[in-house]
């Protein structure tokens, strides 16, 4: 499945070898929340020099002499059979492109799956020598280091990381290639590794040594596909980074749909428009905004957060402010778990219920409810749609008709492919490898707890203080799946600076502040802590409530 980022992405037309610098027709994607992408028009750069030199995995690669420029670079032998198809140098652009040598190339896995894959390596006297692979989202099927969003989640940290992204093995962004068992295992975490490997003989050859540390960084799906690189390839990177990870789509497809989407879609009178939402994110943050000890407009203390909307209920006629009946029990359903008894893998059955909070951020228009009830397009209504039409091999499936469990062997095949929920991290513990989890309480469409519950799984299995070694899951709250809302900024956390810190320097990740600013500047309003699950930012009811160190991080 799921997650996130482009309900609506599209994969780069398929790669043509050129012999000159190209620029790639990057077409406009529009992102989840419905705004357009600009393309973006690449330039050329100064030369960039390389070294070709010995290679990875016992291969060696002949020593050349630092002649090559980017236009011309080629690799005698690539692993999996890898193919570069051609190179391009990017000029910098400061609203989102870092300069790079683009090299892009494809690996043909069978007839059903194609892996398009694009290698970023920074100017020789700036890479720090490390990699960086970036995550995809939604069902994959684009080049994430092509898309401005996922560079900006990434943030100006990563320039000096070769920068590794793959489409995942196929080319469209709904779920109709999951027929294809080669396509699946490319998607559920072999495209990464494949791409991985290629990436380190490139930039071995490029800057003539191998690289020293390698990271994985991606969201919601990205995530997941780090975190099962972390299960499967456990010598592969030494951190992963699994911002919102949707470990479990497969669960969220089978009981998301029966009973919070088909409750919704049901009927008129159970939808709610953005003005609804407004009014109830409004009455939910008034109930549970001082929870955390300070009135801020951020429900900080979830657990405590009971509110329901009984008082906002129409006395008669549906009017602008208040909710009917149906929409008050889609707000019930949306903080309800569910179990619909369809098992996936590992014979976990149900779906966690959501965090407060998300009705004040982008997220119940975009994953729940859409714009429209009339023409569904929330992702959520997507996603479970698209499972919906593999599972029953039909491109007609209804979700309001659909029934998961006349499927269960259906399921049970991608969850045992997909699902990042293997409790086993020993080897990549031993190999002393990093794991931050992070995740914003109000997101809509992964449920946080999933998350929560998995890594209590790890600590069962391995015992909670080695896990506290090398795992972390923080949480910021009042934001969305989206990464917006009321809550702090994303990209003030610089995770990835904090997890090469975990890495290099052993500093564990406890003491990150996060930084909210003014829409479209840096201007800073206010800090708080990221806080370790399940703790959460409490004011000590002194000192200034604009400063992180005004608040510590407690339990509820």
């Amino acid at each position: 499945m799921i997650i996130s980022k482009p309900k609506a992405s599209r994969g780069l037309n398929s790669a043509r070898p050129i012999t000159a610098v190209h620029a790639p027709a990057v077409q406009p994607r529009a992102n989840p929340s419905g705004h357009r992408l600009r393309p973006i028009v690449l330039g050329a750069l100064s030369s960039l020099m390389a070294v070709a030199c010995s290679g990875l995995g016992g291969t060696e690669y002949a020593e050349k002499p630092p002649v090559n420029t980017c236009e011309s670079y080629r690799s005698a032998a690539l692993p999996h059979a890898a193919k570069i198809t051609r190179t391009e140098l990017r000029k910098a652009d400061d609203k989102a492109w870092p300069g790079a040598c683009v090299v892009r190339g494809q690996i043909v896995s069978s007839p059903e799956s194609t892996i398009n894959w694009a290698v970023e390596l920074p100017e020789p006297s700036r890479w720090n020598g490390k990699t960086l692979t970036i995550g995809g989202g939604g069902f994959d099927g684009f080049i994430p280091t092509d898309d401005p969003w996922y560079q900006r989640l990434v943030g100006a940290s990563a320039e000096p990381f070769v920068r590794i992204s793959s489409d995942s093995g196929h080319q469209e962004p709904n779920f109709a290639w999951g027929a294809s068992d080669v396509a699946l295992r490319n998607h559920a975490f072999e495209a990464n590794h494949q791409v991985l490997e290629v990436g380190t003989v490139i930039a071995t050859e490029f800057y003539g040594k191998r690289p020293n540390r390698r990271y994985h960084m991606g969201h919601s799906n990205g995530g997941r596909s780090g975190l099962i690189a972390a299960q499967k390839y456990p010598k592969d990177y030494d951190g992963v980074i699994a911002m919102v990870p949707a470990i479990s789509q497969q669960a969220h497809q089978s009981n998301l749909g029966p009973t919070v989407l088909k409750h919704i879609f049901g009927a008129r009178e159970n939808w709610l428009s953005p003005e609804k939402i407004a009014l109830y994110a409004k009455a939910e943050t008034a109930a549970c905004d001082g929870l955390d000890g300070l009135k801020d407009g951020i429900i900080g203390n979830i657990e405590a957060c009971k509110y329901v909307p009984t008082d906002l209920q129409c006395a008669g006629a549906e009017a602008a402010n208040c909710l009917t009946a149906g929409q008050i029990e889609s707000i019930r359903l949306i903080y309800t778990t569910h179990n619909t008894g369809v098992k996936v893998s590992r014979g976990e059955t149900g779906y966690p219920r959501y965090g407060r909070g998300g009705a004040a951020t982008s997220d119940w228009k975009v994953y729940m409810f859409g714009s429209s009830f009339e023409k569904p397009d929330s992702f959520n209504h997507m996603a479970v749609s698209e499972a919906a039409k593999l599972v029953e091999n039909n491109p007609n499936a209804d979700l309001l008709s659909h029934n998961p469990k006349r499927f269960q062997a259906e399921y049970l095949r991608l969850a045992n492919m997909i699902d990042g929920t293997d409790p086993d991290l020993s080897s990549f513990s031993d190999n002393g490898g990093k794991l931050l989890i992070w995740y914003a309480t109000a997101d809509a469409c992964v449920s946080m707890y999933r998350a929560a519950d998995y890594l209590d799984s790890v600590k069962q299995r391995m015992g909670a203080s080695k896990v506290q070694g090398f795992a972390r899951m923080l949480t910021s709250p009042s934001l969305g799946h989206e990464l917006d809302g009321p809550g702090t900024s994303v990209s003030s956390m610089d995770l990835l600076s904090a997890m090469d810190a975990w890495v290099e320097k052993d500093i564990a990740p406890d003491h990150i502040v996060a930084t909210k600013f003014e829409a479209d500047t840096m201007k800073p309003l206010f800090q708080r802590p990221v806080c370790e699950y399940p703790k959460f930012p409490r004011f000590n009811g002194t000192g200034d409530p604009n400063k992180a160190e005004s608040f510590t991080c407690a339990a509820a």
